[in-house]
């Protein structure tokens, strides 16, 4: 394949050089200058008026006002960008004045150091929160929601793709899916080559000491070999396991010379119009360096699965998807997510391939292209499917390497110093990392009303009438503003929850790379496993210690309401913080008791027509009604029972919903039900050959439009603030009181060794 400098048309400047159009600055310095010295002015203003001391029965007349008026505009803020501007500076100024307030008076003096010490870490977990805040505000503000850029010029001129996909540990099964579709991609085929990338099946795994880890190794290389021979895929694989994905990926980015770089993890089956929809990008715009789209899985995540949300709501990840990374684009810093992303090999040429200093290379890389001046942009449209973590355990080892990589990143390559970035740059990437201290800030806030429970501890002076006048407009601010911003990809309450089951397990991840940010090393999250029977995961033991923490906090609130009439004023807020610290952790118990999985493939539904072929050539019509990978459900007219339950293998045929185009597979027909008058039918996939396979992909896999209608679904029935919690303590509470009751009836014998294989 040529180079990316040998395509590039003979007028544009090459990447890199001084006169490239990511170098050259856009507009007016002048202009610029003033842009920024406006803002800043305007911000000074707006904390100078948030700061004003007024009075304590003014200043709280002022917070509930501007949160009344901010409720009001919210109606018309999706019709008129004023409204929704005005809502959110009332909202953020509502916030403002609880920490002014704050500050004043409510931290324990320093000479009494048994209420200070905890008095000021509650302060400087809320102190974080609040940065975070106003970060996140500039960040998604103004999100930018791109649309495809058509390919341009002669097809045979179109920019060269070297597809990669790194493997490690994952079946063949698995990756025989996410070979085929990747095949499959309509694009010309000889302007993309798919490479397997095998670091399961290196020379050092092969040549292990362990006989039987190098017999395992050489039969998966042998496997995978046979595969890719089988599809028309690359094998490759290396001598040493070295710097774990980056190395698998550099090393065969070394040794091979697409223009572009399609990166897809072993799991993530694209659509057929990938390439189409992300390369015309890189035409347009020679200084870009990536196009990243949206990890969209077909399978719930532990949370989702065990609270039973997954078809009901939005998942947990479009919130950052769909929300931040478009906001992240207004401001030329949406980062590669590791997968799903297409890059220009000239810009990663010009760091050596991809970063490896942190086990985040995906975000490290972006942050070093952004800071030489490449650009990015994000595309918004689902166009992979992929799987995540099934048990509760994997899913908390892969926030754990999350959490450590970008805890790496602030220390060691902190944006807020790096050379090269811009000032929206910075602070993008400072809210992105600084997320990733909720280990920190959650249970701090979870834990807090404990001190004064148990020990009478007063770390946050309060009376009720504080409390409603500043703490619960702060409270609904932030709820509502959070709301009106990411209603549509994320419900109330939910991020909170998400955020208390991963803390208490990667807060000790997250503390030693602080302490040694070089120690992490890569860690491969675990897909594709099982779990055979309900019963609470390994690491359900803290959060039950939270429960029984808090629920004694309650009993001694009331306790202490009932004995002390002349504290009731402190202890009552004190009190409706230990109870809601209580339900959300009751919440958590329920995440963590694991529901038995059935399904060992996620099926999506559908309506699509089609007909069986039966061998002697007869048609019959069908409705295709929800497809796996592994097969698909049919209904059918009852008349055509006793053809099925003869032996063979029926051929599949339906239109291909993208160019109309006969898709046809073999089908073995698996069961056979009888219900409402027709026929339900349960089939498996028998491909007789490698374009059957290929059609396989293309089938189950390969329309974004039907993703795209997937999560729109689930975003149709969106509820308002208050059906919003209702719904949260609907779904949950339940099952939280099973899980309670599961540990009444077996105490503790639930703590043995969970097993969750792959099945």
């Amino acid at each position: 394949m040529p180079s990316d400098s040998a395509a590039a048309p003979a007028s544009a400047a090459t990447p890199g050089s001084p006169l490239t159009p990511r170098h050259q600055p856009k507009g007016n310095g002048l202009g610029r200058l003033l842009v920024w010295l406006t803002a800043g002015l305007a911000t000074l203003a707006f904390l100078v008026l948030a700061a004003l001391p007024v009075g304590r029965d003014a200043s709280a007349a002022v917070s509930i006002a501007s949160v009344v008026v901010a409720f009001v505009l919210a109606r018309f803020s999706e019709r008129f960008w004023y409204a929704r501007t005005i809502t959110v500076l009332l909202l953020a100024f509502t916030t403002l004045r609880y920490f002014f307030w704050r500050i004043d008076g409510t931290v324990p003096p320093m000479d009494d150091l048994l209420n200070f010490i905890p008095g000021v870490i509650l302060f400087v977990a809320e102190l974080l929160t609040f940065c975070l805040f106003f970060v996140s505000l500039f960040v998604i503000l103004d999100p930018i929601n791109r649309k495809p850029v058509p390919l341009q010029g002669d097809p045979s001129e179109w920019p060269t793709v070297d597809v990669f996909i790194p493997s490690y540990n994952e079946s063949a099964d698995l990756l025989e899916t996410t070979l085929a579709a990747a095949i499959a991609l309509d694009y010309p085929t000889d302007r993309f080559r798919v490479h397997l990338l095998d670091d399961g099946g290196t020379d050092q795994k092969v040549n292990h000491s362990d006989p039987a880890a190098a017999a395992e190794a050489l039969a998966r290389r042998q496997t995978l070999m046979a595969l890719c021979e089988r599809l028309g895929a690359h094998y490759r694989t290396r001598a040493k396991n070295l710097h774990a994905k980056a190395g698998n990926i550099n090393e065969a980015f070394h040794k091979t010379d697409g223009e572009l770089i399609l990166i897809l993890d072993a799991d993530h089956v694209p659509t057929v119009d990938f390439l189409r929809a992300t390369v015309g990008f890189f035409q347009q715009d020679p200084g870009l360096f990536m196009v990243q789209t949206p990890h969209f899985f077909v399978n719930p995540d532990p949370v989702e699965y065990n609270l039973n949300t997954f078809e009901r709501m939005p998942s947990e990840n479009e919130m950052f998807y769909y929300s931040i990374q478009p906001g992240l684009d207004r401001w030329n810093a949406s980062f590669f997510c590791g997968s799903a992303a297409v890059l220009r090999r000239t810009a990663l040429e010009e760091v050596g391939g991809l970063a490896g200093e942190t086990i985040t290379e995906d975000c490290e890389t972006a942050l070093e292209l952004h800071s030489r001046g490449w650009r990015s942009a994000y595309l918004a449209q689902p166009l992979i499917a992929g799987l995540q973590p099934e048990t509760f355990a994997s899913f908390i080892a892969q926030r754990s390497r999350w959490a450590q990589g970008m805890t790496q990143l602030f220390v060691l390559k902190n944006p807020l110093f790096k050379r090269g970035l811009t000032i929206p740059q910075r602070i993008c990437y400072t809210s992105t990392m600084m997320y990733w201290f909720f280990w920190f800030w959650r249970p701090v806030f979870m834990l807090a009303p404990l001190c004064y429970a148990f020990f009478g501890l007063e770390i946050f002076r309060i009376n009720l009438y504080d409390f409603m006048c500043f703490v619960l407009p702060h409270i609904f601010s932030a709820i509502f503003l959070s709301h009106m911003l990411h209603g549509r990809t994320r419900w109330p309450l939910f991020s909170e929850l998400y955020e208390y089951v991963m803390s208490l397990h990667i807060a000790r991840a997250s503390i030693s790379t602080l302490l040694n940010p070089r120690a992490p090393t890569f860690k491969v999250t675990a897909k594709g496993e099982s779990v055979d029977r309900t019963g609470f995961s390994e690491l359900a033991l803290p959060f039950i210690g939270v429960v029984l923490l808090l629920g004694a906090g309650l009993g001694l609130c009331l306790w202490r309401y009932l004995q002390f009439p002349e504290h009731r004023e402190a202890i009552a807020p004190v009190a409706l913080w230990n109870l809601l610290s209580f339900l959300l952790a009751a919440s958590g118990l329920a995440v963590v008791y694991e529901r038995k999985r059935v399904r060992r493939q996620e099926r999506m539904t559908l309506q699509r027509p089609g007909f069986l072929t039966f061998e002697d050539g007869t048609k019959a019509p069908v409705q295709i009604t929800d497809l796996s990978a592994g097969g698909l459900g049919l209904t059918m007219e009852p008349r055509w029972r006793e053809r099925l339950n003869q032996v063979g293998t029926p051929l599949l045929s339906t239109a291909d919903p993208i160019d109309g185009q006969t898709l046809s597979t073999g089908l073995k027909i698996l069961r056979i039900e009888a219900r409402s008058g027709e026929l339900v039918v349960g089939t498996g996939f028998v491909p007789r050959g490698r374009e059957e396979v290929l059609t396989i992909a293309r089938l189950v896999f390969g329309n974004s439009a039907g993703w795209e209608s997937w999560i729109g679904r689930k975003r149709t029935n969106t509820p308002n603030l208050m059906l919003g919690f209702a719904y949260f303590f609907g779904r949950i509470l339940p099952r939280s009181a099973l899980a309670l009751w599961a540990i009444v009836t077996t105490g503790f014998g639930y703590l043995g060794p969970r097993r969750a294989g792959k099945p």
